[in-house]
């Protein structure tokens, strides 16, 4: 697989999944009468970011793919406030992604990405490596969060809702 591949479509697909999973939070809080508001601040530990941060990073992990394997700076992303914030957030980030020029991520994906952390910890590795190796991991590492989350909080979510782009491929009898 390309690293174009590995990731955009990917990363569209799973996208578009997590603003259906925002979509049940929001009518099960409508349901029980409360503000989806707060399962945006929901954790499911104390030490962990809420949903709100989990929706931020992974859009942040999107759109820093394309940066890095596209060679272009990465603007910090807010996070949302609301359940219409988070998905125009990920509204913003699908047109993001849909933007992303294929050919130029195919020629630098053996171009070496260098991801620098604070504490002067830094990673080296090739735009083919980033994408199998640190974009997809941490793209899905927040997604899978987020559903978790949401799940903990009596969201009725199952793997259908987790991946309903898979039905594309169910065969017909």
């Amino acid at each position: 697989m390309s690293a174009y591949t590995h990731t955009i479509p990917c990363f569209t697909n799973m996208l578009n999944s997590l603003k259906g999973l925002l979509a049940k939070g929001q009518a099960h809080a409508e349901t029980l009468g409360y503000d989806a508001k707060n399962l945006l601040d929901a954790r499911l530990a104390p030490d962990m970011h809420p949903l709100a941060t989990q929706v931020r990073y992974a859009c942040t992990q999107a759109h820093e793919a394309v940066g890095r394997l596209s060679g272009h700076a990465v603007a910090p992303l807010d996070t949302p406030a609301s359940m219409s914030g988070a998905v125009a957030l990920i509204d913003q980030t699908l047109q993001h992604l849909a933007s992303a020029d294929r050919s130029l991520i195919e020629s630098r994906a053996g171009e070496v990405i260098t991801i620098e952390l604070p504490g002067g910890i830094a990673f080296e590795m090739t735009g083919n490596e980033y994408a199998v190796n640190w974009a997809t991991p941490q793209f899905y590492f927040h997604l899978m969060t987020a559903y978790n989350l949401l799940r903990h909080n009596g969201v009725p979510l199952g793997k259908a809702d987790y991946v309903p782009h898979m039905f594309a491929y169910l065969r017909k009898p």
